[in-house]
């Protein structure tokens, strides 16, 4: 009843009225003030409980916003949008960054935006939109920016600006309106539900800009036929939207001339293919116009790239540019490209694409941006031909040098569609129009890669799995040994500065640290030979990652020692679950400022002595005796030694989630199985202590240990 509602108010402001701010149970007061006053509202529709909620914690301000909408669905948000401004805002000094609740105030601050635009297309006034614009602009400086939750954000942002546009007529506005609308556009690509959304009002942003002041927004969402200056312009935009993600120069394969982006598109308006299009589509409803210029668009943009190994004389940009490829003189490298260019035409397609010719890589800036965005040029080209100069056309694809490249590996991965040449340009067993779709050759690709069918028929870049994408790469060498870890980036779906000129070690681990940072995966500190200058935990190249470490052992082939059953089960019943938990607490690995901070289970040594030496491999065997283990031989190129105070070394065994159960129920079986599993054959790091005192450049080894040897291990160089 109502009546209750007045009584649970009244009291809520006298509690709320004898804490003071800080003290406990302030926010619950709070929190339950607000829902009363919500209550009432809907009964009564009285704005002024809305306005009397003022909460200082930001969960019940966002709770009390979305109250609110109750009053926007009923079309009077007039009346309270400065208070719940002045709301928001108290909240958010409240609630600053690295706060719990920062993100509810950052999203109430969205929900704010959208009730001053909403007061704007009820009374007009433009200082509605100019606070709507300062809201969506404090959102997306505090979200990241690659976040596909910006995506409305930046939507409704460019619709504020264009707004003002009409109004006022400040051409600025518009230009911005432009620029966030293609950056939502960005983040809805093609299948988004709201992709069509941005695409119709980027169009409309750039009619407004044709037209000039008080063009009218209905244009934004034609029903029926188009004009002809408006079709074209839907075109240009759709064109935009397909090639922006396309390599920024192609070869065309018909004239032989290398074509910027301007050029391509110069020749797509003078194509037969564009003039059936404003001929066939312009009658068409908007909808069916989207898709059939998408289509026709799509089609004649369709490009080809080339993989290969390269050779001497190859073209380059600077050999090309404004020349005709076909009346190049013949060497090595000019009859690859012309052959090249020879089969996409014979293929139907007009654009092709190369390393070699198509990047300015006397632009450090291009060459980076390029680096950074191969991966996807090969996943986005509609075939990729690979030529391999050392096999005959009876020959096997097998042993071509082609696979014990860099770079071929992540020209191998992405494409859906690819085709294998021989030395002279004929099709390899001429067997399919895609080799990745015909299982011979697929086997044959197995065997010389050694990368699953799987993969390379669907192919996801990321950091899972890091340790078998790193073996993939063991066997391969590139010109410049840095290149290694560059070569990698798109496979790993990362990006990192490419700085040629550092050393292979200093990339590899820089590629490394952000493996380990992104995932967590310890299995890429599992590897022996030397340690990299860059971070002893890691390896100095690639190599020494070509052997994958042993898989943990299945469920059902676990064995617990008989001698060890009755101390299991004291074990069990002491601190075994509790030591289940404290492991699935531990964060995730991470690499930060040349810091390895890694989640492990440490091993104390108690007693190390030498056992033997191998001169003939200089090999030094030594027994370890460690808390928790049998006695351990371990062969190193060095001798270990003691000191006065103790073993300096500890035995240390990486952890990661992925080790666990999910949990560790009541029942005593499945303990004792996750115990077995502990005593399992695993990978360790035999790590030594140094003094905390050092000199520049030394390393220092830290751990902080629990009552179960739980640790955070850094390894830190100054």
């Amino acid at each position: 009843m109502t009546t209750d509602l007045d009584e649970c108010i009244s009291l809520g402001r006298s509690a709320l009225a004898s804490c003071e701010s800080g003290t406990p149970g302030r926010a619950t007061f709070l929190h339950d003030r607000v829902t009363d006053l919500h209550n009432r509202f809907r009964k009564l529709e009285n704005v002024f409980d809305v306005q009397e909620a003022h909460p200082d914690h930001a969960a019940s301000l966002h709770k009390l916003l979305i109250y609110v909408k109750d009053l926007v669905n009923d079309g009077d948000v007039a009346l309270v949008v400065d208070r719940i401004g002045a709301i928001t805002r108290a909240a958010l000094q409240l609630c600053p960054t690295g706060h719990p609740d920062h993100v509810i105030c950052l999203t109430t601050l969205a929900t704010l935006a959208t009730f001053y635009r909403c007061r704007f297309q009820q009374l007009g006034a433009i200082t509605d939109v100019d606070e709507a614009i300062i809201l969506y602009q404090e959102v997306l400086e505090a979200c990241p920016s690659n976040s596909l939750a910006n995506a409305p954000h930046l939507h409704n942002l460019a619709w504020c600006l264009s707004e003002r546009f009409t109004k006022l007529a400040m051409s600025t506005d518009l230009d911005d309106a432009i620029k966030f609308e293609q950056a939502a556009l960005a983040l809805r690509p093609q299948g988004h539900p709201d992709h069509a959304k941005s695409l119709n009002s980027l169009y409309n942003y750039r009619q407004l800009k044709t037209k000039g002041r008080g063009a009218s927004t209905q244009l934004a969402h034609p029903t029926g036929a188009t004009s002809g200056s408006r079709f074209k312009g839907l075109i240009g935009d759709i064109v935009f939207d397909v090639m922006k993600e396309f390599p920024p120069r192609l070869l065309d394969t018909r004239t032989g001339m290398l074509c910027d982006r301007d050029s391509q598109i110069a020749q797509f308006e003078k194509s037969r293919e564009y003039s059936q299009l404003l001929s066939s589509a312009s009658a068409l409803d908007a909808p069916a116009q989207v898709i059939r210029i998408r289509q026709a668009v799509s089609t004649y943009f369709r490009y080809v790239t080339l993989s290969h190994r390269w050779g001497k004389f190859e073209p380059l940009l600077r050999d090309i540019d404004g020349r005709v490829i076909y009346n190049l003189a013949p060497t090595n490298g000019t009859s690859k490209l012309q052959f090249f260019c020879q089969e996409c035409c014979r293929h139907g397609y007009f654009w092709a694409w190369s390393d070699t010719y198509c990047i300015d890589k006397e632009s450090s800036a291009e060459l980076q941006e390029a680096i950074g965005s191969m991966f996807s040029w090969y996943r986005l080209s509609a075939l990729t031909m690979v030529h391999l100069a050392d096999v005959s056309d009876t020959g096997g694809l097998t042993n071509s040098v082609w696979f014990k490249r860099g770079w071929t590996l992540q020209e191998l991965l992405p494409p859906r569609t690819m085709l294998f040449f021989t030395r002279d340009w004929s099709a390899y067993r001429d067997s399919s129009s895609n080799h990745k779709k015909d299982s011979a050759i697929l086997g044959e690709l197995e065997r010389a890669t050694g990368i699953a069918s799987r993969h390379l028929t669907d192919f996801h870049p990321g950091v899972d799995d890091a340790r078998s994408r790193l073996q993939w790469a063991s066997t391969r060498c590139t010109t410049r040994p840095e290149d290694i870890a560059y070569s990698l980036l798109g496979v790993f779906g990362l990006h990192i500065p490419v700085l040629y000129g550092e050393s292979a070690e200093n990339a590899l681990g820089r590629l490394l640290a952000e493996v380990i940072s992104k995932s967590g995966d310890t299995s890429i500190l599992d590897w022996t030979g030397q340690s990299s200058a860059f971070h002893s935990c890691f390896p100095a190249s690639i190599t020494p990652y070509e052997t994958l470490p042993l898989l943990p052992l299945s469920l059902a082939d676990l064995t617990t020692p008989p001698s060890t059953r009755r101390i299991r089960k004291l074990f069990l019943f002491r601190s075994a679950r509790k030591m289940h938990q404290a492991l699935s607490n531990l964060p995730l690995a991470k690499f930060i400022n040349f810091r390895l901070i890694l989640p492990c289970i440490i091993h104390r040594i108690k007693a190390m002595t030498l056992t033997r030496v191998d001169a003939s491999t200089a090999t030094h065997v030594h027994q370890i005796q460690a808390v928790g283990l049998a006695p351990i031989d371990i062969a190193l190129s060095e001798r270990l030694e003691n000191m006065e105070k103790g073993v300096p070394y500890v035995l240390i065994r990486p952890w990661h989630p992925n080790l666990l159960q999910s949990a560790i129920d009541t029942d005593d079986a499945s303990t004792h199985q996750w115990l077995t599993r502990l005593e399992q054959p695993f990978s360790a790091l035999l790590l030594r202590q140094l003094p905390q005192r050092i000199s520049e450049g030394d390393i220092v080894l830290s751990y902080y240990c629990s009552s179960h040897g739980l640790c955070w291990y850094v390894e830190r160089r100054s």
